[in-house]
């Protein structure tokens, strides 16, 4: 679960101070996902960032699975984003040099999972969204919505 009650981002510098996030309220559920869309230059992935532990909130409280996160240790907001988060980029970052299988299962070695382990991962997920026929192929081989 992740819930924002009257979130701020404030970024300041000698001249100006830029407001990215205002008192931003949100809840999303276990099993729920949110996409954040808009027009080009808009600043959409700045809620992406700070779901992502990336920098303090200047006010408001932000938990996650049950906990606050402000105050956590690096080392325990590390543990929270190698267990808990995900991203989709919208530039694919796939190493062409790698099949599909293979980039799938790029991250997968952080989370102290076996060889075996990773594979079995990595095809689930390939058979959840159906591509699992193409665990061989490269990312030159596929299409931009297989990408």
């Amino acid at each position: 679960m992740l819930g924002k009650r009257n979130l701020s981002r404030v970024f300041p510098t000698d001249s100006i101070q830029t407001t990215a996030l205002d008192s931003i309220n949100l809840k999303v559920e276990a099993g729920e996902f949110l996409v954040v869309t808009g027009p080009s230059g808009l600043r959409q992935t700045r809620p992406a960032q700070h779901s992502g532990h990336a920098g303090w909130p200047s006010g408001g409280s932000y938990v996650f699975n049950g906990e606050e996160v402000a105050g956590l240790s690096e080392s325990h907001l590390a543990a929270l984003r190698k267990g808990n988060i995900g991203f989709i980029f919208q530039s694919f970052n796939l190493i062409d040099e790698k099949s599909v299988r293979e980039n799938i299962e790029l991250e997968l070695p952080y989370r102290d999972l076996s060889a075996r382990e990773r594979r079995a991962r990595a095809d689930a997920v390939m058979d959840k969204v159906d591509i699992g026929h193409l665990a061989g192929n490269y990312p030159s081989q596929l299409s931009y919505d297989q990408q």
